[in-house]
């Protein structure tokens, strides 16, 4: 029974789906808030390469295809965690959670992926279209291998961001609040939005070894515009599996850890 989570997601999403499109001007917010923080980024990013030619190595085109990385991500994670995951620490504390472990669905995947914020799908598309757009300013036209190799390591960078939300919401099971936490993600996750290289050290250390955000953005934008061989994009799948696995165990030993509202 655990294992027919599909159709009752299905449902979960259809419901979901009818709600939003009755405020279909949430669609036109939406873009025009995902243009306003794109349109910001640019204009931060020329303004720090008029005073240099490169960051980190990476030229200014390169470094917007980068950004457009990294908004793709923005929309899933706007699109499915927030929505999903991210009120996990609040039905912790309320007990609400009893309701989600009732239900004959795996727990933890109903919980991540019961809502969807549909129009926050517009940042996947307006990043990819940025990434692309960036790739013909640049002149450079990806091989098959290298489209593949993008393909994969962006996948792969959704399942390290979700596993490092899940990760996160988890710590709700030992915490009594930590509803700020998805703040704290925030302020780290900002640290994807330029390439791992521009950081000193011990920074970079921490980006691509402890908390892995080297691999939601730079791997994946590195693949794109031919700074790394494709073959690496099967590292990324690799991290992104180990992360999935550790946050699946991480997950499992905090269920085991919830008493329920009656606790």
């Amino acid at each position: 029974m655990r294992g027919r989570w599909i159709p009752l997601l299905g449902a979960f999403w259809h419901l979901n789906l009818a709600e939003e499109l009755q405020y279909r001007a949430n669609f036109v917010a939406s873009v025009l808030g995902t243009l306003f923080s794109m349109a910001t980024a640019l204009l931060t990013l020329s303004l720090f390469f008029h005073h240099t030619t490169s960051l980190g190595g990476w030229d200014y085109w390169e470094i917007v295809a980068l950004l457009g990385v990294f908004n793709a991500l923005t929309g899933v994670i706007e699109a499915v965690l927030r929505p999903g995951i991210g009120q996990l620490a609040g039905e912790v504390r309320s007990g609400e959670l009893d309701l989600v472990l009732m239900k004959p669905v795996d727990a933890q995947g109903f919980v991540s992926f019961r809502r969807l914020d549909i129009w926050r799908f517009t940042d996947v598309v307006l990043g990819l279209a940025l990434a692309g757009y960036a790739l013909a300013r640049l002149g450079r036209m990806p091989s098959v291998a290298q489209l593949a190799a993008f393909a994969l390591a962006l996948a792969s960078a959704a399942v390290v961001v979700y596993a490092i939300w899940v990760v996160l919401m988890s710590l709700a099971f030992w915490f009594v609040s930590v509803e700020n936490i998805a703040v704290l993600f925030d302020a780290v996750y900002e640290g994807a939005r330029y390439p791992v290289s521009a950081y000193p050290g011990a920074l970079r250390f921490l980006f691509v070894y402890l908390i892995p955000i080297a691999w939601t953005t730079t791997i994946p934008a590195s693949a794109l515009t031919g700074r790394l061989r494709p073959e690496v994009a099967l590292a990324a799948a690799l991290v992104a599996t180990l992360a999935f696995v550790l946050a699946r165990a991480l997950w499992r030993a905090a269920i085991r850890r919830y008493s329920g509202a009656s606790g």
